[in-house]
């Protein structure tokens, strides 16, 4: 049988780029199985160990894709491309991922949840342990002050709009239109943080001095109560300044958009 294959072409962390030798729209056969996707559709590609990719698609799904052989830094090429035939991708030994002169082909794949998908792409974001090749970066700039992630697992802290707490974690609102789309974030926290009851305001740090908040080693959370020295005129930095100056707060562990069907209400 002749199969039209579709090589799609991923940018490093963002979505898809182009479609070569392409199926006419007309011609394109259904997806061959419930739980394939259209690699067409792909938004963002991370790579959480040297067999183990994530991928984000438009409508807000997510997968992680499996390979038969290790393939390290199989996206840090300038065109990466999935080849598949006629740009479905089922988890086929036959489906590739083409990175420069390599190829590595696919063993399986399973639908992901946000908060999986989150935990891949922070993994990513961090040396291996497992035979990686990350090599050494040295940074002389100055503090990054704006966003420096992602949406699909970061937060930016300037457009948070309100928050609540839920069994020990923070339930974030933000701007839609300034994250992705997203309008709610859960905000995990690593122990026990039991102050989270009673708190009457957040604040959402990052060690690096940016507005990122990610699940990076030194993100945390702080808090403010009432009747904490601060006057009815303060202002809510102040609040937090004067009455917890040596508080280190709560690390964050995990971040990541709570999808449509799953929203919390926040105050």
């Amino acid at each position: 049988m002749l199969f039209r294959w579709i090589a799609v072409v991923l940018t490093l962390g963002v979505g898809v780029a182009a479609a070569t030798r392409d199926a006419n729209a007309a011609d394109r056969p259904p997806a061959p199985a419930a739980h394939c996707f259209d690699a067409r559709d792909i938004r963002e590609a991370v790579q959480s160990d040297v067999r183990t990719i994530a991928v984000r698609l438009g409508d807000e799904s997510r997968y992680r894709l499996e390979l038969i052989d290790a393939c390290p830094g199989a996206l840090r090429r300038d065109r990466v491309k999935i080849a598949s035939r006629h740009g479905w991708v089922c988890g086929s030994n036959d489906e590739v991922v083409v990175s420069g002169q390599r190829t590595c082909p696919l063993a399986g794949l399973a639908k992901i949840d946000a908060r999986a998908f989150a935990e891949l792409a922070l993994r990513a974001q961090r040396p291996a342990a497992d035979g990686g090749d990350l090599e050494t970066i040295e940074v002389r700039s100055k503090r990054r002050r704006g966003f420096g992630g992602t949406t699909a697992y970061c937060l930016d802290a300037r457009f948070m709009r309100g928050w609540s707490e839920d069994g020990g974690d923070i339930i974030v609102e933000v701007a839609p239109r300034r994250s992705g789309g997203h309008r709610f974030y859960r905000v995990e926290l690593a122990g026990s943080c039991s102050t989270t009851t009673t708190a009457t305001g957040v604040q959402l740090l990052s060690p690096t001095g940016g507005t990122a908040i990610c699940g990076n080693p030194g993100d945390r959370v702080t808090f403010a109560f009432e009747g904490g020295g601060a006057s009815a005129s303060d202002t809510l930095s102040s609040r937090f300044a004067g009455s917890l100056a040596n508080q280190a707060g709560c690390a964050i562990k995990q971040v990541y958009p709570i999808l449509p069907g799953e929203t919390q209400a926040s105050r």
